[in-house]
């Protein structure tokens, strides 16, 4: 029995380490994917956590390694998106923007701060989408196999999210 302690307050400490390392940059990764949503990223980074733990129990070895839990975390914010829109959808408030030719794409800001709060106006699905796309660099098909839709779909919604996210910057700039 003493050696079942041993064990136990061994794998705890491990644990705690790996927290203690890891658990600002999650949050961190969080806080830029949700547009500074700090209570859902908040949630995300406890659930993110829930399931390493749940994952080494099992004796999965990766489980507390930065790779594995960077990418549940994605999974989680996908998830999340996925609950979101469904509830948009069934409450008729789903949104999509509508791309012209003389839409502007790239506007660059240098407070970020700005370029964040213009994320937070965006459909929860355009944002999950540039989230993945430009701040993970996820390659398109990988962000298509994310979010379960077809290659071409997902760079349709990349368009809209980007077009979305241009005209929303360009106004905040005429309007600065």
């Amino acid at each position: 029995m003493d050696g079942t302690r041993q064990r136990a307050a061994a794998a705890t400490d491990a644990f705690t380490a790996f927290y203690d390392a890891s658990a600002r940059d999650l949050l961190r990764y969080f806080l830029r994917a949700t547009a500074g949503d700090r209570a859902l990223a908040e949630d995300l980074t406890q659930e993110t956590f829930v399931a390493a733990v749940r994952a080494a129990k099992d004796g999965h070895p990766d489980a507390m390694t930065w790779p594995w839990l960077i990418g549940v975390a994605r999974h989680k914010l996908v998830d999340h998106h996925r609950r979101a829109f469904r509830t948009e959808r069934k409450l008729g408030r789903a949104h999509a923007a509508t791309p012209s030719a003389s839409t502007v794409h790239h506007v660059q800001l240098s407070d970020e701060t700005g370029v964040v709060a213009q994320l937070r106006a965006l459909s929860p699905t355009h944002r999950l989408v540039l989230v993945l796309r430009y701040v993970d660099d996820l390659p398109v098909q990988e962000v298509a196999d994310l979010i379960g839709r077809s290659l071409r779909a997902t760079e349709s919604i990349i368009v809209r999210a980007r077009t979305a996210l241009g005209l929303s910057l360009t106004e905040e700039v005429a309007r600065g």
